[in-house]
């Protein structure tokens, strides 16, 4: 974690980190500014989609949040067998780490492209970063969760479809220049600021571009509220949970690592409330190697 000014401190390494606080004066409320740096197909990123959901849905009315596409496996030949393996296991690395399941055997079935899948989000990304954010959602969950590489431009129009994107104006994004300059731009700022290490968050403020927060990799989720707390320069209120069945109806899919983070709750406690949701036919799981993801059950009008 680094900071880039010469105010308060938060130093140290994940699961043994302090942050002191000064105090701010709070002048009129803005909004801090979340930069997120990630690459689609990183497990630790993909590991780290827990705590996000989590700080999203408690503080989204206090930050805007972009988010920033990379590329970690930086090679056009990762379909190789011996590349292909070493990726998988890192990703059944970070699914024993994280708790997050994923299937990595799409690197040996229908390894994804990193550049196809980047310009494919930054096309989705051209129609508002909320529907962006969807779409980088449900492009993962097919390669993470349904081994699917989507090296097929048909099934990333149907991941548009699901998205509620335009799927003409998607279309004609995406074999345009503009998703590779979007790219390009991403990458840049990355190498302005120094982003080594996936994923890395940047907290700023409108009223002081000269003050932020670089924080690389997983530290708890305090230290995210911490650092949102001192940039405000007032503790925020997190808004309520939602009832699951709700968030589900929102999300389509989610992993039971998932459901124990954002409400709070042990992993034993989170299935009881699955098994719930599965017994009344709202939610059915789907067993990986790795663990179970839940998908939500449309059930027609």
């Amino acid at each position: 974690m680094t900071r880039f000014d010469e105010g308060s401190t938060c130093e140290g390494t994940p699961g043994n980190e302090s942050c002191t606080l000064r105090t701010v004066k709070k002048n009129s409320f803005q909004r801090v500014e979340i930069l997120a740096f990630i690459d689609p197909l990183c497990p630790e990123c993909w590991g780290f989609e827990p705590l996000l959901k989590k700080f999203i849905l408690q503080y989204h009315d206090y930050f805007t949040f972009r988010i920033l596409l990379t590329t970690k496996h930086d090679t056009a030949n990762c379909c190789r067998f011996h590349r292909a393996k070493q990726i998988a296991e890192e990703w059944d690395k970070y699914a024993r780490l994280t708790g997050m399941c994923c299937d990595s055997d799409v690197w040996f079935e229908n390894p994804p492209s990193p550049y196809s899948i980047a310009y494919a989000i930054k096309a989705a990304e051209f129609q508002g970063g909320a529907v962006g954010q969807i779409f980088l959602r449900r492009v993962r969950e097919q390669i993470f969760l349904r081994k699917q590489g989507l090296n097929e431009f048909e099934e990333l129009l149907e991941i548009a479809r699901l998205s509620g994107l335009n799927e003409q104006e998607f279309s004609n994004d995406y074999h345009s220049c503009r998703p590779i300059k979007a790219f390009q731009c991403d990458r840049k700022l990355a190498n302005e600021l120094s982003i080594t290490e996936l994923p890395t968050f940047v907290f700023s403020t409108p009223c002081n571009d000269s003050e932020a927060i670089k924080v690389n990799g997983h530290y708890p989720y305090q230290v995210y509220v911490q650092i949102l707390t001192e940039l405000l320069g007032e503790l925020p209120v997190p808004a309520p949970n939602i009832p699951l069945i709700n968030y589900f109806q929102q999300q389509c899919f989610l992993t039971t690592k998932e459901v124990a983070v954002i409400y709070d709750l042990t992993e034993e406690d989170a299935l009881k409330e699955l098994r719930k949701l599965q017994l009344q036919q709202f939610i059915e799981p789907i067993v990986l190697k790795s663990g179970e993801y839940w998908t939500y059950i449309t059930h027609p009008e």
